[in-house]
């Protein structure tokens, strides 16, 4: 096993540069998502019922369609739509870096859609109320009541789906992005020795994914009066 490890000296850059395409994908298709969620989870709480079913439907699509089957219809279903290849978004979709983006964002956005949308439905009436008879704003009332609140509420949600995203990387090797997994198969295509590569990338998965974890209990500590208070005891 020491020999086998000793064999992966050679393909360290190459795990390397797999590790950093995830970490990039991971780090881009948070906020990505996030934008892209925003206004379908104001539609999703709308009193419209129109703007409702919009909200609702787009979850259903992208939270109940599997990643790897989102993925294949952005690489091979779009470019076959008429007129995309000669459309301004081509350039995003002949490269397979920025389909995979697109992809998990659009993934991400249905979960993250969920997330928020149950967040601001679940912020205190009363205080919404109490607010309101201060005499807030509409503004006032969003950056001072609604979203601190609903970011109390949702980051263990989001956490977890962050580390879902990291996860879901993992499939876009399927359309030759050179990722952490990808990465890790080819060094074992090369010195045909499965388990060494495949722990590495198991352990550049756990530490991504306690350091996630750690800085979301850390802000969810830093929102949370209570937390506060607990842990200054």
């Amino acid at each position: 096993m020491i020999e086998a490890f000793a064999s992966l000296g050679p393909y360290v850059p190459l795990l390397m540069e797999g590790a950093s395409t995830t970490l990039l994908l991971f780090v881009l298709t948070l906020p990505i998502g996030l934008l892209i969620a925003l206004p379908f989870a104001f539609a999703r709480n709308a009193r419209l019922p129109v703007l409702r079913g919009v909200g609702h439907g787009f979850v259903l699509l992208f939270r109940g369609a599997p990643l790897l089957v989102i993925l294949f219809l952005v690489y091979y279903g779009l470019p076959q739509v008429p007129g995309i290849r000669q459309s301004a978004i081509w350039f995003l979709l002949r490269d397979p870096f920025p389909v995979a983006l697109v992809a998990l964002s659009l993934n991400s956005a249905g979960f993250q859609t969920h997330i928020i949308a149950g967040a601001l439905r679940n912020v205190p009436a009363n205080e919404i109320e109490a607010a309101r008879a201060a005499g807030f704003s509409r503004m006032q009332l969003l950056r001072f009541i609604i979203v601190p609140h609903a970011i109390r509420l949702g980051i263990r949600s989001f956490g977890n789906e962050a580390v879902f995203v990291l996860k879901g990387t993992a499939v876009v090797s399927f359309i030759t992005v050179r990722d952490l997994m990808s990465a890790a198969n080819q060094v074992y295509f090369r010195t045909f020795e499965p388990v060494p590569p495949l722990l590495v990338a198991a352990l550049v998965y756990l530490v991504i994914v306690l350091a996630v974890s750690r800085i979301v209990r850390r802000v969810e500590v830093r929102l949370t009066p209570e937390l506060r208070m607990a842990r200054s005891r």
